[in-house]
C-alpha cells in the first residue's frame, strides 16, 4: 500500500485507486469487527424482549455486514495511517467511514427489522453501533499509526502478534489524552488544557446520552446526586483524576520541549494569538 503523508495525498489515493480498498481488504479488523459488533444488536435485542431466534438472526446480520464492511473500512484507515497532523486522519476518517458504514448498515439491518417487525430494536442498536463506530475509529487509527492491525505492508505482523500487543496499546490508548493534557499543563498551555476537558466532557455526555438512552443516571428508585448525575461532569471528574496520575509520573523519552500533538492541533485550529486584542498605536 502506497504511503500517503499528507491528507491530499491520501484522498487521491483513495480517488484515483478505489479498488485498493479491495485488494487491501484488512482481514484482521474484519475478524475482530464481526465478534465484536454481533453482540450489540443481540443484546439490545434480548434487552427488548424479542426470542433468541430474532436476537441471533439480527447478530448473524451484523456479523456478516461486519465482516465484509470492516475489511473495507481498515483498508481505508490504513490509508491515512501515516498522514500528518494526526488530528486531519482523524477527521477524515470519522467523516467518511461512520457516513458509509451506517449507511449500509441501516439498509441491511432495516430489511431485518422489516421481516422481522422489530424496527425499534434496530434503530436503537444502530445508534449503539455507531457510538462503538466512534471509539473503534480512534482506536483503530492509533493502533494502525503504530504498527498493528495493518496488511499488506513490510510492518504487518501475524494476527495472533498483533492480538499480543493490544492490551498494552489499550492502556496506551486510555491514557493518551491524560498523558497529552498532562504536557499541555506542564508547559503552562492551560488554555488547551482547558479546552481538552470542556471538549471530553461534552463528548462523555453526547456519548453515554446515546449509548444508554438516559441523559443522566440515577440510583435506588429514582435518587440523583446533583451535577454528579451528568455523564460529561463524571468523565472531567475522570480524567482530572488520570490527569493527576499522569502528572505525578514523570515523563519518560518525551522531551518537554516538544509540543505535545493534541496541544499543536488544538493550536492549530483556534489560533490563539487572533484571540487577542489588538494593540493601539
Amino acid at each position: 500500500m502506497k504511503k500517503t503523508h499528507t491528507i491530499t495525498e491520501a484522498l487521491l489515493n483513495l480517488l484515483k485507486d478505489p479498488s485498493q480498498i479491495i485488494r487491501n481488504w484488512n482481514y484482521k479488523g474484519a475478524i475482530l469487527s464481526g465478534i465484536f459488533r454481533a453482540p450489540i444488536f443481540f443484546i439490545t435485542y434480548i434487552i427488548g424482549k424479542e426470542s433468541i431466534r430474532i436476537a441471533i438472526g439480527a447478530a448473524l446480520v451484523q456479523f456478516f455486514f461486519r465482516f465484509f464492511y470492516a475489511g473495507i473500512s481498515g483498508a481505508m484507515v490504513q490509508n491515512f495511517r501515516h498522514v500528518e497532523p494526526a488530528w486531519k486522519a482523524l477527521t477524515a476518517i470519522l467523516l467518511i467511514i461512520p457516513l458509509v458504514s451506517h449507511g449500509l448498515e441501516f439498509i441491511f439491518q432495516s430489511v431485518f427489522a422489516h421481516l422481522t417487525s422489530t424496527h425499534q430494536h434496530t434503530d436503537e442498536a444502530i445508534i449503539r453501533s455507531i457510538c462503538v463506530t466512534i471509539i473503534s475509529a480512534l482506536f483503530t487509527l492509533f493502533v494502525m499509526r503504530r504498527g498493528v492491525m495493518i496488511v499488506g505492508e513490510i510492518e504487518s505482523k501475524s494476527l495472533k502478534k498483533d492480538i499480543l500487543r493490544l492490551p498494552a496499546l489499550i492502556f496506551q490508548f486510555c491514557a493518551f489524552i491524560p498523558n497529552e493534557i498532562a504536557s499541555m499543563i506542564r508547559r503552562n498551555a492551560f488554555f488547551a488544557a482547558f479546552l481538552s476537558f470542556v471538549g471530553f466532557g461534552i463528548f462523555s455526555q453526547l456519548f453515554v446520552w446515546a449509548v444508554t438512552e438516559k441523559f443522566y443516571w440515577t440510583y435506588s428508585g429514582g435518587k440523583q446526586i446533583p451535577l454528579l448525575k451528568y455523564w460529561g461532569i463524571d468523565g472531567i471528574i475522570l480524567l482530572l483524576i488520570a490527569t493527576v496520575i499522569s502528572l505525578a509520573i514523570p515523563p519518560k523519552n518525551r522531551p518537554l520541549e516538544v509540543k505535545s500533538s493534541l496541544e499543536s492541533s488544538l493550536e492549530e485550529i483556534i489560533n490563539i494569538d487572533e484571540l487577542k486584542p489588538v494593540e493601539k498605536l
